[in-house]
């Protein structure tokens, strides 16, 4: 008997199935294959492989984890990776991706050291199988509030980048940057390495469209990585709308990981076991 899947297939083509199916809707939905992780900072370990048995506890699927260029479970440390990579397989949780947040701090335009740190941790994801870093600039590395960074951002990105392309891993920009200066900041750039972790309370904070934001960066395929994060609420109880974030996502095809930050209220770990059951709940898990 003729199904409607192989008779979409054959009236469009192969080419034009995926789409058509999306349009009539599709017996599993795109999110449905997301998983869900959390920063490590939020689970009161920055930086520690104790951080995916804490995950895995309180429901989650993976970790985004701190690289650390000093103290004893640094990443800079070679030996220390493979803890990492063993941790994370004893929870049963995947390494989401990294994030050198110390650049907040010590901003890549303007810290010597920094271009090794990415480097380094470039080198890190190769060792751990990571794919992707999220390069942070807030604090005293906000490109908005220090525009005079911009340009320095982009000389430095534009000599990282060919080395995290020849390793096949992706420098994630994280900013208060609107989507359209962002295409104009990675089009400075000039490759396919660096893309956009993109995070829907910031850029509401910033009074930015995201829902029009998600579809000009992910039609791009630009959005590597997101956090789904609420300042001083669980997530679903602010005023983002989780469930149109997700729909915007699934049209723009984005296939990864959803990452919670922050959002909680009062104790981190009931917070973080309610946020994980609101996405699980949000994808149809």
């Amino acid at each position: 008997m003729t199904t409607r899947r192989d008779f979409l297939k054959i009236a469009l083509g192969s080419v034009f199935a995926a789409d058509a199916l999306a349009l009539f809707g599709s017996e599993a939905q795109l999110r449905a294959t997301w998983k869900i992780g959390i920063c490590d900072w939020d689970l009161r370990a920055t930086g520690r492989p104790s951080s995916f048995a804490v995950a895995k506890e309180l429901g989650f699927e993976g970790v985004q984890v701190s690289y650390q260029p000093e103290g004893p479970d640094s990443l800079a440390i070679r030996a220390n990776r493979s803890k990492f990579v063993e941790a994370a397989k004893d929870a049963g949780v995947s390494i989401a991706s990294l994030c050198i947040g110390l650049m907040n701090d010590r901003p890549l335009a303007t810290t010597p050291e920094a271009t090794g740190w990415v480097e380094d941790c470039i080198q890190a994801m190769v060792e751990m199988n990571v794919d992707q870093v999220l390069i942070p600039f807030f604090g005293n590395g906000d490109i908005t509030e220090h525009e005079d960074h911009q340009p320095l951002v982009v000389e430095k990105l534009k000599r990282l980048a060919p080395i995290a392309g020849k390793n096949r891993k992706t420098l994630a920009v994280e900013s208060y940057l609107s989507a359209d200066k962002l295409l104009k900041l990675i089009d400075a750039i000039g490759s396919e390495a660096i893309k956009v972790y993109y995070d829907v309370r910031n850029s509401q904070n910033k009074h930015y469209d995201i829902f029009r934001e998600m579809e000009v960066l992910g039609k791009s395929k630009l959005i590597s990585q997101i956090h789904f994060k609420e300042d001083r609420f669980l997530l679903g109880k602010g005023d983002i709308d989780f469930t149109r974030v997700c729909e915007t996502l699934e049209k723009v095809g984005y296939p990864g990981w959803v990452i919670v930050e922050s959002s909680s209220v009062g104790d981190w770990r009931e917070s973080q076991i309610a946020n994980a059951q609101f996405v699980k709940k949000l994808i149809g898990r």
